[in-house]
């Protein structure tokens, strides 16, 4: 992890104009090409959309990941939305998986209904992992919107893009990285995971029953890390908090 820091500290060093604090455009990415970073940080979200189950980095060794830092509001973010779109729906069937983390950069992008209708908007089918806390962000070093991350089948940073351009070099990447051998290790067995996902829009609610109020809702392309459950309410991060959603609407699953 400390080696990757120092690799990407180096590189935003070497930045040039035209960055933006938080919008980077066009800047070249590393220069020798597939370089090893080291194990790519797990993902900390607990909720998600595009997705009838949380990802983890773990659970998707085998297959490649391309990973982009965005947010919805970000012109430079948008502009990428029809490549990372693009290589989601060219090369899924070969091994890609395409994950969006979404951190926030205004009050509004905190939304989770906001996120959702701007992913619908921008026609993004792909999983997008919510990191309001910034966890995620913060555990890969991030400093700007948007960055592409590919992680190899071992579970390795091999590549990493900030900013709008260089379309054709991060796909010469996916397909270099696709075509490689991997020979999965038993015991790296990632830990148990307890999710849920609505069988329907339902009502999130500030604690657990009927009298609560009402905070917000959640559809059934979403999924979420179950925190706990009080009298068969199951608890779930939802916006900057936490909520309650009625375990007769959720299907339940663990992995």
């Amino acid at each position: 992890m400390m080696r990757f820091k120092q690799i990407a500290l180096t590189l935003v060093g070497l930045l040039v104009t035209g960055a933006a604090w938080g919008g980077a455009r066009s800047i070249l990415a590393q220069t020798p090409p597939l370089t090893n970073l080291g194990a790519a940080p797990e993902w900390a979200s607990l909720a998600w959309l595009n997705s009838d189950t949380p990802l983890r980095v773990a659970d998707l060794r085998g297959q490649v990941i391309l990973l982009e830092f965005w947010t919805f509001d970000c012109i430079n973010c948008i502009r990428t939305v029809p490549y990372v779109q693009g290589w989601h729906e060219t090369y899924q069937d070969q091994g890609l998986v395409t994950v969006g983390i979404h951190y926030p950069e205004f009050f509004y992008e905190h939304d989770l209904l906001n996120v959702q209708a701007a992913a619908e908007r921008l026609g993004i089918t792909y999983p997008i992992g919510l990191d309001n806390d910034a966890a995620t962000w913060r555990a890969y070093n991030q400093h700007f919107w948007p960055t592409i991350y590919l992680i190899d089948k071992a579970g390795n940073l091999r590549y990493f893009r900030i900013g709008e351009g260089n379309y054709d070099r991060t796909e010469q990447a996916i397909q270099t990285l696709l075509a490689e051998d991997y020979t999965p290790d038993a015991a790296l067995e990632p830990a148990a995971l307890v999710s849920l996902t609505p069988t329907e829009t339902l009502n999130v609610r500030s604690g657990a029953g009927l009298d609560q109020s009402i905070i917000g809702s959640v559809r059934s392309s979403m999924s979420f890390v179950v925190l706990g459950e009080e009298d068969g309410w199951y608890q779930i991060r939802y916006n900057d908090g936490e909520g309650y959603v009625f375990g007769e609407y959720v299907t339940l699953s663990t992995e």
